[in-house]
């Protein structure tokens, strides 16, 4: 290989390795859209939280999302492509006293930009809850305690029972 051969050679293997990119990986610890926090209080008590006693969580039409768990706050995905999610809250489930509320949850999806490797993240914004009334309703009040999903470090709801 002559002296030009080589200076050929070497030229098109740094334009070919300043091409190339490093990966395009999301990095660990990224956010991600935020969960829906919900804590639930003693109607007797407002200000002290109360678990509830075999809780099963499950989205209309879906597989059990939650449970059963006895718990005082909850966690729970809002669809990122609707402005609204209906879920069941199950009390006191597989006993004979188990009682069922609908709650629906409406709210603006607000998609926000991270980055290529990342893509999207889906804030919600001007959150409002619903309890669909029955003869048997567990579910007293809720109380909407931040308007906006963009975290999960708070609680979002909290559900009085």
């Amino acid at each position: 290989m002559n002296q030009f051969q080589k200076w050929i050679f070497l030229a098109g293997f740094i334009i070919i390795a300043q091409g190339c990119q490093k990966d395009d990986i999301c990095p660990e610890g990224t956010e991600t859209t935020p969960l829906l926090v919900i804590e639930f209080y003693d109607a007797a008590d407002p200000s002290q939280l109360k678990a509830v006693q075999n809780l099963v969580v499950r989205a209309a039409g879906e597989e059990i999302f939650l449970g059963p768990e006895t718990v005082n706050t909850i966690t729970i995905p809002l669809r990122t492509n609707e402005n609204v999610t209906e879920y069941s809250f199950i009390r006191n489930s597989g006993s004979t006293t188990e009682n069922e509320d609908r709650i629906s949850f409406s709210y603006d999806p607000a998609p926000e930009y991270l980055n290529r490797a990342c893509g999207y993240k889906v804030n919600f914004t001007n959150i409002d809850a619903n309890t669909l009334q029955d003869e048997d309703n567990w579910i007293i009040s809720e109380v909407i305690l931040l308007e906006n999903v963009e975290n999960e470090t708070e609680a979002h709801i909290s559900i009085t029972h």
